[in-house]
């Protein structure tokens, strides 16, 4: 009862956050929210003048909302799995997007092949109450697995021609010009132009090696960038950071459904089909 209590609150809370940002990000899980939120965050913390104040309590730069708190141009911006297909029926995925008309929406996407190894292992690393079966199982899932992910794409494939401020973002391009996509989100955002400098500054400090290094030394109190076990690499939020590091842990056959899955199932806008 208390917990649905804390979602609903929490849901609620969500749609204000949303209903009076300058923008906000969607994603579905294991997207690279955490490493594009991490990006913004500092970005904009460096460019007006509120570094020292993140660099006393990090987590500030994953709370983007609070961020904006600090200095009144700061522009609030809302990171958000709208909707959390993740947790429910594919079936009972929502379809209806209208609550986003007056708003300014990046949609982060991700390869379903690497997301479904990466949200594998978050769910049976990271959570005490998560999946129970092999990754070749979980890849066959309906709605739990990858057709849950394709779904939740199709539904903002669909969504995005009846939005009018809409940029689809891939994690794939993050990864090839970081400094690039940032500055498109940012002022996609509306934010004060970021100089060259601060966005260069911003991504080597967003790296892999260094998120990995703050990660394992507990630089965030925030359970988004935290190791279950700081032992056990695989239980890190900064597990892998690659794109098509699916190959490494899939068989050909799991490749091979999913291949056919996003060829038969997924939206052509999404650069994943063969």
């Amino acid at each position: 009862m208390l917990r649905a209590a804390k979602s609903i609150l929490s849901h609620l809370k969500e749609r204000a956050d949303v209903a009076r940002a300058s923008a906000v990000v969607v994603s579905y899980p294991k997207s690279g929210r955490t490493w594009l939120r991490l990006l913004v965050g500092r970005a904009l913390a460096e460019q007006f003048g509120v570094l020292g104040q993140t660099e006393a309590d990090p987590d500030l730069m994953l709370r983007t909302r609070k961020l904006a708190d600090l200095a009144d141009d700061i522009p609030s911006i809302v990171f958000s799995h709208d909707d959390r297909p993740h947790a429910k029926p594919t079936a009972q995925i929502q379809t209806d997007k209208s609550r986003f008309a007056r708003s300014r929406v990046v949609f982060l996407h991700r390869d379903p092949r690497d997301v479904a190894v990466s949200q594998f292992f978050s769910l049976t690393r990271r959570t005490q109450d998560g999946y129970i079966g092999t990754l070749t199982e979980f890849v066959r899932d309906p709605d739990l697995g990858p057709a849950n992910h394709i779904a939740y794409l199709n539904v903002w494939a669909r969504a995005r021609e009846n939005l009018p401020y809409v940029l689809f973002v891939s994690y794939r391009d993050l990864h090839a010009d970081a400094v690039g996509v940032l500055k498109s989100v940012l002022a996609f955002a509306e934010a004060e132009e970021i100089s060259r400098d601060v966005l260069e500054r911003t991504v080597a400090f967003g790296s892999f090696k260094n998120m990995r290094q703050l990660e394992a030394g507990g630089a965030f109190r925030s359970d988004m960038l935290r190791p279950a076990d700081a032992s056990d690499t695989s239980t890190y939020k900064t597990r892998s950071g690659k794109v098509g590091g699916y190959q490494d842990h899939l068989g050909p056959d799991d490749i091979a459904h999913l291949d056919a899955l996003i060829q038969e199932t997924l939206d052509p806008v999404y650069p994943y089909r063969a």
